[in-house]
């Protein structure tokens, strides 16, 4: 008689390919899933003061038609507002890589007093336009969603004319200063072409 735990052990790989069958049926599905997209970079102000600023989007691809987005961000400057935008990204500048990050992010969808759901405003400085300007929560946090389709302006089409991504950027409080610019890249399927 074959003691148990042998009996077990030999099973063991029968059952193993019976679980994978069962879940290698659902391995399309996982890759379909969306894309989450980060950006983060470690920034140091004028006054010293360092800030580890982390971005975080979902999904990254999206239909042809567009589609509605979910942002994080924490480690922000409390005293700095910022844009929360899609914009195209400007020539020069390659997402990931700080050092290319020399100019203002634009145009971008909906522009700088967007109500169309596009951008946000986050500042704890003032008020802004009711829903589109948010505050910041503890810690330089926040969490929105951006609605976005494809075509930024008139002939400029993300995926077909230039690149886009989900940006943020100093407000129009200090729009030259760079610091705060962060890119995630974002992608639209194919039109059908039937």
């Amino acid at each position: 008689m074959t003691p148990p735990t042998k009996k077990l052990l030999r099973r063991a790989p029968a059952v193993l390919a019976a679980g994978l069958a069962a879940v290698l049926p659902f391995a399309g599905t996982a890759s379909a899933s969306p894309l989450v997209g980060h950006a983060h970079r470690t920034v140091t102000t004028t006054d010293g003061e360092t800030f580890h600023l982390r971005l975080t989007a979902k999904s990254t691809f999206l239909p042809a038609a567009g589609g509605t987005v979910d942002v994080r961000g924490k480690g922000y400057n409390r005293a700095q507002g910022i844009f929360l935008a899609f914009c195209v990204i400007p020539d020069g500048v390659v997402a990931g890589d700080p050092s290319t990050y020399t100019t203002l992010p634009t145009p971008c969808l909906g522009g700088r007093e967007s109500t169309d759901g596009s951008a946000r405003r986050i500042t704890d400085q003032g008020t802004g336009t009711p829903g589109v300007t948010i505050p910041y929560e503890k810690g330089g946090r926040f969490t929105t969603t951006l609605d976005l389709k494809p075509e930024i302006a008139d002939g400029v089409v993300c995926d077909a004319t230039v690149t886009c991504a989900i940006v943020t950027r100093a407000d129009y409080t200090a729009t030259g200063n760079r610091l705060y610019d962060q890119y995630i890249p974002v992608h639209f399927a194919p039109a059908d072409q039937g």
